[in-house]
């Protein structure tokens, strides 16, 4: 367990220092996002089939970090590499995972009531959580520049 309190939070932080210690790759955030998502999906799913549980554990924050590789990948595309940039992406990446506006709370429910499916949900809301805030970044970005 990374944190008893506030487990999902301390597990991007922790995303975050890597992301910030790596090169600044939109590549590199690539691989690491599809490793976790994989890793993250079977263990998850493993998990899942163990406990009999249909929530989403919170002491496991390999979606977290999933997340914030993917957001990292995303917004380094769009040649936003900085400190701010990055510090602004966990910021919104925490945003949308906490709230789960529609259509991701949707479909993170509907998953989770699938048992083939169930693990890839709990990894998918935070892929979806990142798909989010790298756009609300770069959509920011573009207006400011205006």
């Amino acid at each position: 367990m990374i944190s008893k309190r506030m487990p999902g939070t301390v597990g991007s932080l922790a995303a975050t220092a890597i992301v910030l210690i790596l090169p600044r790759s939109k590549l590199l955030m690539a691989i690491l996002a599809a490793a976790t998502l994989v890793i993250g999906t079977i263990s998850c799913s493993a998990y899942l089939r163990q406990y009999g549980d249909d929530k989403d554990p919170e002491y496991i924050v390999i979606d977290e970090a999933c997340g914030i590789f993917l957001g990292s990948s995303i917004i380094y595309h769009f040649g936003l590499k900085s400190i701010v940039a990055i510090a602004c992406n966990f910021a919104l990446f925490r945003l949308f995972d906490i709230i789960k506006p529609p259509p991701i709370r949707n479909i993170e429910a509907a998953l989770k009531n699938s048992n083939r499916a169930a693990g890839f949900g709990i990894m998918l809301d935070d892929v979806l959580a990142a798909i989010f805030a790298s756009a609300t970044q770069i959509l920011w970005g573009v207006l400011w520049e205006r």
